[in-house]
């Protein structure tokens, strides 16, 4: 049985109020606590603009995770405060100790009710979800990830206990997405399909072969398949709190092209305008990319399950390849950076350092043994789009299983061995992020990370994301997009009679070797670390991506 409303917020404000030393967030104040305190009690709106101006730091990386928990506590502040002066207590001209006295009072003589009871049409319902909602999606909520989960729990049964009593709605059509459909090709090239590979069979296969492959029959069992199923708009509705919930929406054709933007919406307005739109209704498309919601919605974490086969420990990048000469090369440039180090201080202070190393590495590996066990597990991102998303031609250093929940989808692979004469990796590009303008392919690039960046559930060291190091001036960074190849391969895919544009274009790339496939419901798609890999929707429908390493 869940806890009341009352009684989590009790417990919310309480958390936020207690400021432990050791906590990162101490560190916007410089360790005063007192200060901090005072800031998130008294003025929480402007807490969560002092934290905002931080988070947009390019690249995010480098953001201090104590702007990220005070963004996320003086949103579950604000949020909690929302709720107290609609439901407990009216609202107060001052945010003082005597208006929390009393606030926390009122909770404790409430702690047991289970009747409080919220209007769905209340106005300020949706605002207090997105508040929440942005703490998640823009920070990764460190250290609050249950707590704001429990806080919209309890606002959801709430406001579902309300609807009970309410009559009855017209039933909705079920279907998530709109019938609509693009073409299918023919598969020239065919990736080697097998059913129910065991756990050996396949570590073999990656040892080995280490080359794509199509696995059926390995995920039938998934609520998100069955009981629960993926395809229906109304669980959908209900999961994400009847459509309030914020989602990351990329909006444009691809992240390559002019007119990409990102945007973050209300699930219920990301269906109507993007999944549920017929194909002859002008407007971009919308694709919810490479989002963890699975752990920014909890619930929908219990529909899936790992693959085993994502245990498997995996084999490195083949040498030669883009991604082994890229790990390489960091390899040789984080020694040569500890080798200056060293090279620059005293034996007594190399000796201090040491102990210091030694001492985080203790703390590290103690922190470790006591997180859940998912986080040694695979990164999971979801994939929500209409018919004809696509992702461009580009590699990644993870090996994946992409697993097909709703529609089908185009998949075409190249092997990494690829000369890039062929494939045509784009660069390191230079981009001045002086201007408010965006006004070259480096500079959008630079917006496209940045914004990524802010909305990826926050995992400040993925590899996946392209590498950014800023100058000193503060003015440019150097974006890494070799990962992202040049060659607009959907044009080519939609165009085959204009090959010899294409051959003027990209000499080399038609003549390239690939296999290909189309995955559809219920089936699992094995991609090797470092194959540029291609992605076209031929219906909307939704992926999971398990990568590992």
């Amino acid at each position: 049985m869940s806890a009341s409303l009352p009684k989590v917020i009790l417990h919310a404000i309480t958390s936020v109020r207690r400021v432990d030393e050791d906590d990162p967030i101490v560190r916007c104040r410089a360790g005063r606590s007192k200060d901090l305190s005072k800031l998130l009690l008294q003025d929480p709106e402007g807490a969560i603009k002092e934290a905002d101006s931080h988070l947009r730091v390019f690249p995010f990386k480098d953001v201090d995770v104590c702007w990220r928990r005070l963004y996320t506590d003086a949103s579950i502040l604000k949020a909690c405060l929302n709720v107290c002066t609609n439901l407990v207590t009216p609202a107060a001209a001052h945010l003082d100790e005597s208006y929390y006295y009393r606030l926390l009072y009122r909770l404790r003589n409430h702690a047991g009710d289970e009747d409080i009871r919220i209007d769905s049409k209340a106005p300020w319902l949706t605002p207090t979800i997105h508040l929440l909602d942005r703490a998640l999606i823009m920070t990764g909520a460190p250290m609050r990830e249950n707590l704001i989960e429990t806080l919209i729990n309890a606002l959801q049964a709430s406001t579902r206990s309300a609807l009970q009593h309410a009559a009855p709605k017209p039933p909705e059509r079920n279907p998530l997405f709109s019938p609509d459909a693009a073409p299918a090709p023919q598969i020239k090239y065919p990736i080697s399909r097998v059913s129910a590979l065991s756990f050996e069979q396949f570590r073999v296969h990656i040892y080995k072969s280490r080359t794509p492959l199509v696995i059926t029959d390995a995920v039938e069992h998934w609520p998100a398949l069955t009981t629960r199923p993926w395809s229906s708009r109304a669980y959908w509705t209900d999961r994400t709190f009847d459509g309030r919930r914020l989602v990351p929406v990329e909006i444009g054709r691809a992240y390559t092209d002019d007119d990409w933007g990102q945007q973050i919406i209300p699930f219920s307005e990301f269906v109507d305008d993007y999944l549920d739109r017929d194909r002859n209704q002008d407007g971009p498309t919308g694709y919810l990319a490479q989002h963890d919601l699975l752990a920014q919605i909890p619930a929908l974490r219990n529909d899936i399950c790992i693959p085993d086969y994502c245990y498997v420990n995996p084999p490195g990048p083949e040498p030669g390849t883009p991604v082994y000469l890229k790990k390489r090369l960091e390899a040789e440039e984080s020694r040569k950076r500890k080798a200056e180090q060293r090279a620059n201080i005293t034996n007594t202070e190399l000796y201090a350092s040491e102990q210091v190393d030694a001492s985080a590495l203790e703390t590290e590996s103690a922190s470790d043994n006591s997180v859940n066990d998912d986080s040694d597990g695979p990164y999971i991102n979801t994939w929500i789009g209409p018919s004809w998303t696509i992702s461009p031609l580009h590699h990644d250093p993870y090996h994946n299983i992409f697993v097909q929940v709703v529609g089908a989808k185009y998949v075409r692979l190249y092997s990494p061995h690829t000369p890039a004469s062929q494939i045509y990796p784009k660069g390191k590009e230079v981009v001045n992020r002086s201007s408010d303008e965006i006004s070259n392919e480096g500079d959008r690039q630079a917006d496209i990370q940045l914004r990524r960046e802010l909305v990826a559930s926050i995992n400040a060291e993925d590899p996946s994301l392209p590498e950014t190091t800023a100058r000193e001036d503060g003015q440019s960074q150097v974006i890494d997009m070799s990962n992202t190849s040049q060659v607009d391969l959907a044009a080519i895919e939609m165009s085959p009679a204009e090959a010899e544009q294409w051959e003027d274009l990209w000499p080399g790339f038609l003549q390239a070797e690939y296999v290909e496939t189309i995955i559809k419901e219920g089936e699992c798609l094995y991609i090797p670390l470092g194959w540029w890999h291609y992605v076209r929707s031929l219906h909307g429908g939704i992926s999971v991506s398990f990568w590992w390493e």
